[in-house]
């Protein structure tokens, strides 16, 4: 049986099994020879034990520990944080390798606080004690939520991701009072990045973004459980309240290769979507070209993307999360869980019609999420892709207890065909609409603190769809 000793010398926290007990070995930190101990007994179980009760939405996806990796989502304790060397003497880390600074857990302190590493220098990073990954600045100082934005191959979830990180922080500091800050602009770049070529394109071929790959440019190898494996970079964002009296938190949202999310995908050796199992809400991005009922629906449009091949698997990919979800967070036959999941049938400037003259509520009225309109609205687009797709709601709607459905455009406006397969809005005409009321939704329920809501019936302000085709 496996337990745990701390080296005599460096004290980094190791492990070993109970066979190894009185042999001599080598710290793998410091190489100092010691002999390992014999491990403490451990306290024998009760006579009856009792299973505890267990709330199925705040359930611990992945064992024991009050912190979870927003990198590898595998849960430690506080006093497991590893800390990283500063030291340029200091290279050559057993598990990332002879160019990675090593990781160490602190014994020694100095006056402000700070940890001390090998050859005397203060260090201010943290790293996860499982992947070795450095932790987000202020990882400890404030809550973190993981937001899991999914969808299959094609879906957009990168153009939805930077029109997110584009118009989500003036709203949220004109409606709300909260100020949206980037917490780590090195790792942040890959969605800067996509946002800056989006939104300074001139032409429709300067605003296409890459499609996101297995292992790609979003992805980077570290060690997890055992085996070097390809997790999806975290892009970490502060909310900060201008007026100081509430709360800060921040998020964390990834862009997946949507074959990630596909029945068949061994999550052992490809675990890059398991975030999911860990998210404080979920936005699913449903495309209605990848939905052979919604094309006839819409036939009569002219917009290019009806000449693509049809994908038909979203209502497979929402029951294959499920399953992951379930077995991740090891839930019981018929549980489920309470997480906030944003249905957004994106590419709304090509449907809104089919909602046979129905207004659409604005959400946000007063420095509020007008909840009401919220509800109002996702039964009216929840009508619409339950007549159109039923499986899909059902699908939707056995993954969580708490779903709402939103109507988005990433573009506001058909999209221009510049090559095959290949859909790229035209920049004078970019216009997002709604993009970030599903995420403020989730905001509401997860950090209620910062994002005010009301329920309030009054002032029916309207939006419709404004690209007539």
């Amino acid at each position: 049986m496996e337990f745990r000793l701390f080296c005599p010398s460096c004290g980094q926290k190791l492990k070993a099994e109970e066979e190894d007990a009185g042999r001599r070995v080598d710290c793998p930190h410091c190489g100092v020879e010691f002999t390992v101990p014999h491990p403490e007994p451990a306290t024998p179980p009760p006579s009856l034990p009792v299973e505890p009760q267990r709330d199925s939405a705040v359930a611990s996806p992945n064992g024991d520990g009050n912190l979870s990796c927003p990198v590898c989502w595998l849960r430690f304790d506080t006093g497991d944080v590893m800390h990283i060397a500063v030291h340029d003497s200091l290279r050559g880390d057993p598990l990332l390798g002879e160019d990675a600074q090593q990781r160490f857990l602190a014994t020694r302190f100095n006056n402000a606080g700070q940890a001390i590493d090998a050859m005397g220098l203060p260090s201010s990073e943290v790293a996860c004690p499982h992947c070795r990954r450095k932790l987000p600045p202020s990882f400890l100082g404030m809550p973190h939520h993981i937001i899991s934005l999914v969808g299959d191959q094609s879906a957009g979830k990168s153009y939805f991701l930077s029109v997110l990180t584009k118009v989500l922080p003036a709203t949220l500091y004109r409606d709300f009072g909260v100020i949206f800050q980037d917490s780590d602009p090195t790792g942040n770049a890959p969605v800067n990045d996509m946002r800056k070529a989006l939104f300074g394109a001139q032409t429709p071929a300067q605003a296409k973004l890459a499609k996101t790959v297995f292992e790609g440019a979003m992805y980077e190898r570290l060690p997890r459980q055992g085996r070097m494996v390809a997790l999806p970079r975290p892009f970490v964002y502060t909310l900060a309240p201008e007026d100081k009296t509430r709360d800060q938190c921040a998020l964390i949202f990834y862009d997946n290769a949507g074959e990630h999310f596909q029945p068949g995908v061994n999550i052992v050796e490809q675990p890059g979507a398991q975030h999911v199992a860990s998210a404080a809400g979920i936005i699913f991005l449903f495309d209605p070209f990848n939905s052979p009922e919604f094309r006839r629906a819409i036939r009569e449009t002219k917009d290019p993307q009806l000449e693509k091949p049809v994908v038909d698997q979203q209502d497979i990919i929402l029951a294959e999360m499920r399953a992951r979800i379930q077995m991740i967070r090891n839930l019981r036959s018929g549980e489920t869980i309470n997480t906030p999941v944003a249905f957004v049938v994106g590419k709304s400037d090509v449907w809104l019609q089919l909602l046979n003259g129905t207004p659409l509520r604005e959400p946000l009225r007063d420095g509020k999420l007008d909840k009401k309109a919220v509800e109002e609205n996702s039964n009216a687009v929840r009508q619409l892709v339950h007549r159109l797709c039923p499986a899909v709601v059902a699908n939707a709607e056995a993954l969580s207890t708490n779903v709402m459905f939103f109507a988005a455009s990433a573009f506001g406006h058909t999209p221009i065909k510049i090559g095959p397969g290949e859909y790229v809005p035209d920049p004078a005409r970019l216009e997002p609409a709604h993009v970030e009321v599903p995420l403020l939704w989730i905001l509401s329920q997860v950090c209620p603190s910062l994002i005010a809501s009301s329920e309030e019936a009054s002032n029916r302000t309207t939006f419709e769809n404004t690209e007539r085709i």
